[in-house]
């Protein structure tokens, strides 16, 4: 899925839910119905960037949402209901906020990039696109999940699992609680979630040495207990999870403070 420590997180700024439901009539279209120049249709889901899309994306990830609504598990569905209601909000890596930029710098890269990058980030096929693509399948923060392109479509909704799951369990706070005992916890968990949705691709796979040997983690540094019982709440994004994952209640990024935009 990605390399050591690459995964990790995104949650955003739509309002949660007062109550205890989420309806598909109650999308967050503000920026969904982007258009390309020459025209275009509207996203089935909310985009990060509501200044820059395209057909070609939009396609990517709508095939990605209807191979989970078509999908028997429930948490594929329940990850499709959760995106076209726009409780994450979907983009490609080159559509980073600087400050999720600004993250990436410091948990992820080998130091090739600096922040004035953050401008070229929309030239496709440029080196700082290809070193992100290169080194990152998925990311989230709050509630925005960014992908990279070309994954393959059962790859890409397991992706999409995956972070949703780190979204509802807020890991960009809690996977740094306790390390490497809490990014252990956070990852197991999302990978638990995606082997729920594609158990094919687990099929024989422990999924405790998996994360171990994916992330570096070192055994020796994460509690027994948490080796021994590493599956924790909560793994469905269904209305219970978007109650108390408060979306609304995260503290916003000021765009004006970030490097890249000085």
């Amino acid at each position: 899925m990605s390399r050591p420590w690459l995964l990790l997180l995104a949650l955003g700024a739509c309002a949660a839910p007062e109550d205890g439901e989420f309806d598909l009539d109650e999308v967050d279209v503000e920026g969904g119905g982007k258009e390309d120049r020459g025209g275009g249709t509207a996203a089935g889901f909310v985009e990060v960037d509501p200044t820059h899309s395209t057909a070609t994306f939009r396609r990517y990830i709508e095939r990605a949402i209807q191979a989970l609504e078509a999908d028997d598990s429930e948490i594929a569905r329940l990850t499709a209901k959760s995106i076209r209601a726009g409780k994450v909000k979907i983009d490609e890596l080159v559509d980073m906020t600087c400050w999720d930029f600004e993250r990436v710098l410091r948990e992820i890269t080998d130091g090739s990039l600096t922040s004035d990058d953050w401008a070229h980030l929309h030239d496709h096929g440029g080196d700082v696109d290809d070193t992100l693509a290169g080194e990152i399948d998925g990311y989230m923060w709050s509630n925005r999940i960014y992908v990279s392109r070309g994954q393959p479509l059962k790859r890409l909704a397991a992706t999409l699992v995956h972070e949703t799951n780190h979204v509802i369990n807020r890991s960009e706070v809690g996977y740094w609680d306790d390390l490497p005992t809490s990014a252990f916890l956070h990852e197991y968990r999302a990978f638990y979630a995606e082997a729920m949705y594609d158990p094919d691709a687990y099929d024989g796979v422990d999924l405790v040495d998996h994360v171990l040997d994916l992330y570096e983690l070192d055994r020796r540094g994460i509690r027994p207990a948490a080796l021994a019982m590493p599956l924790s709440p909560r793994l469905l994004p269904d209305a219970a999870a978007w109650k108390a994952r408060r979306v609304s209640a995260d503290v916003p990024d000021d765009p004006a403070s970030c490097p890249g935009n000085r």
